[in-house]
């Protein structure tokens, strides 16, 4: 199974992609991309790399985001619904979307500031993501989880629902 846990920064993704990791022993996957050129570009380049490799082998892999990031992060992301829809192709695969309130994202920054984005461009994705989960293939069952008010446990206890209802009907 492709598990792919997605947000912005801050939202938990590496917690719940560590805990997920130990649970199951499924190796983590983390791309960032340079974005130093043109990053239309890039971005085909890193959907169409990503897409290829996952439909030639059948692995059982955590990303801890994928190339969808720039749906909530990018200035124009007019060509991101081609390259979402195109993860059709790909077989076995669960989203997961953590978001959390624009309050709790700014004391998770203050605690530990993140180390790529100000805490307004976090914010700001954050806000864009749960737009993302109209474009997703019907091929991909979503679960989207708030984790303003949810504990790290349940999160993870969540997902574990979710990939076992997700292996029973595949």
């Amino acid at each position: 199974m492709i598990l792919i846990i997605e947000g912005a920064d801050l939202v938990g993704k590496s917690t719940l992609a560590e805990r997920v990791a130990a649970t199951y022993g499924w190796p983590i996957v983390r791309i960032r991309w340079a974005l130093i050129g043109a990053p239309a570009a890039e971005t085909h380049g890193m959907a169409r790399a990503t897409i290829e490799l996952l439909c030639t082998t059948t692995p059982d892999v955590i990303f801890d985001r994928i190339y969808f990031s720039w749906w909530a992060y990018g200035d124009d992301v007019s060509f991101m619904p081609k390259l979402i829809t195109d993860f059709a192709r790909v077989p076995d695969a669960r989203l997961v979307l953590l978001t959390a309130s624009a309050e709790e994202l700014q004391r998770r920054f203050e605690r530990e500031p993140d180390l790529y984005f100000p805490v307004d461009v976090i914010q700001r994705a954050n806000a864009r993501f749960p737009s993302l989960l109209p474009l997703l293939p019907d091929t991909l069952p979503s679960l989207h989880i708030d984790t303003t008010e949810t504990s790290a446990d349940e999160v993870f206890e969540q997902v574990q629902r979710f990939i076992s209802a997700s292996a029973g009907e595949a």
